[in-house]
């Protein structure tokens, strides 16, 4: 892997750590807004807008898009071929399908057994998004879970963007459709420079993606920049890579900023909520820019960073269920004060990185065999990448 690669694979790593940070906190330090109960101990709170944009989980998972789109497509508009673009479009579903079944079927076995803590806990903090949405949903309308619910969530959340079973797991329909549409930017925007019409390629299939979802439109624009500016020899000077990551990091540092008196209709919220994701989509790739362009730098030299980047996908996917199990059943076997959300934290980082390590070879396994299965399809001089060509989400 080169030195540029690997300062991806870590900044993809501590985006896993930051939303594993953000819904810990968000789900365990409750604030006022977010809580139907006094605080207990008055414990430090967390309430938006986040001030610091490496624990905000929106800008993580808008990193995770561009980091995707830039792997997926960095070959495509240097060597544009279609059929390697309708391959790899082909092969997405199957490709992120085992981790987000295994991240379904995780919390349907836990709780079927008895073995999540997160809606008791719930009841003494009054944490009310730990009760919606920190482990498997049982209120409103969502039918009575099941193992078997969690095999059927895994398959229909692709289409529906929400998962009963796993909250984090909202995310794989856009990354399905997200990682579509960037490949298609690519196959549409070819190998040849003509920055005009790719302009307006570009903002045609962004705009279409917005009607999805703004992370669509930030993996469209990923795209015209991996194009024109991220190319293998990107280069910048030293006060231009500090501009970009001190410039992603702003951005990236609040969500959900405007007061709530001024949200005064749902399509104005809407508004509002695609504005924050599109900041926070031009921050992250200012971010991306920033570390990409710094030469000399030993951001991914450590192992730590890399081997955070290559559990990255498992952590995503299986924090969720850890926290409601793990965490949930220490706060309230050791009681909820400072110190037991902190060591509960520190146990349930162990347990997840402990799950996340076979998960993820796991995940290394199968994506060698789906490349080796397709590769017959490659056209010749494309079939020595395909084995390696496809990134984590």
């Amino acid at each position: 892997m080169t030195k540029k690669l690997a300062d991806m694979e870590a900044l993809r790593g501590l985006a896993a750590l930051g939303v594993v940070i953000y819904h810990y906190l968000y789900g365990f330090v409750p604030a006022a807004g977010h809580s139907s109960a006094a605080p207990i101990n008055e414990m430090v709170m967390v309430e938006r807008p986040f001030l610091l944009a490496f624990i905000n989980g929106p800008f993580m998972v808008s990193i995770f898009f561009v980091l995707s789109s830039f792997v997926l497509t960095t070959r495509l508009v240097r060597e544009a071929d279609p059929r390697v673009a309708i391959i790899a479009m082909a092969k997405r579903f199957p490709r992120l399908f085992p981790l987000t079944l295994i991240g379904a079927l995780l919390p349907a076995l836990l709780f079927a057994a008895g073995w999540t803590y997160n809606h008791q806990l719930a009841d003494v903090i009054g944490s009310i998004w730990l009760e919606r949405s920190g482990g498997v949903k049982i209120r409103d309308d969502w039918p009575e879970p099941s193992v078997f619910g969690g095999v059927r969530d895994s398959i229909l959340l692709f289409g529906r963007g929400l998962s009963q079973y796993n909250s984090a797991l909202w995310t794989m329909k856009y990354e399905l459709v997200g990682s579509i549409f960037a490949l298609a930017a690519a196959m549409l925007l070819g190998s040849r420079r003509k920055v005009g019409a790719d302009a307006v390629i570009t903002l045609a299939l962004g705009v279409v993606g917005l009607t999805v979802h703004p992370l669509i439109s930030i993996c469209v624009a990923t795209v015209f920049v991996t194009k024109y500016v991220a190319h293998p020899d990107f280069k910048i000077g030293p006060f231009t890579v500090a501009a970009c990551i001190i410039g992603g990091l702003i951005l990236g540092s609040t969500y959900k900023s405007l007061p709530e008196e001024l949200l005064i209709d749902p399509w104005s919220r809407r508004q509002v909520l695609r504005l924050d994701w599109l900041a926070h989509g031009a921050g992250a790739i200012l971010l991306f820019l920033g570390v990409r362009g710094a030469s000399g730098s030993s951001f991914g030299a450590g192992s730590f960073g890399t081997y955070l980047g290559r559990l990255s996908f498992p952590i995503y996917v299986l924090h969720l269920p850890v926290f409601a199990s793990v965490a949930s059943g220490l706060i309230l076997v050791l009681g909820y004060s400072e110190s037991s959300v902190m060591l509960a934290f520190f146990v349930s980082m162990g347990v997840l990185l402990a799950i996340s390590h076979p998960a993820a070879m796991f995940d290394e396994w199968w994506v060698g065999r789906l490349n080796a299965m397709l590769r017959r399809f490659y056209p010749q001089r494309a079939r020595a990448q395909a084995v390696t060509a496809d990134p984590a989400p």
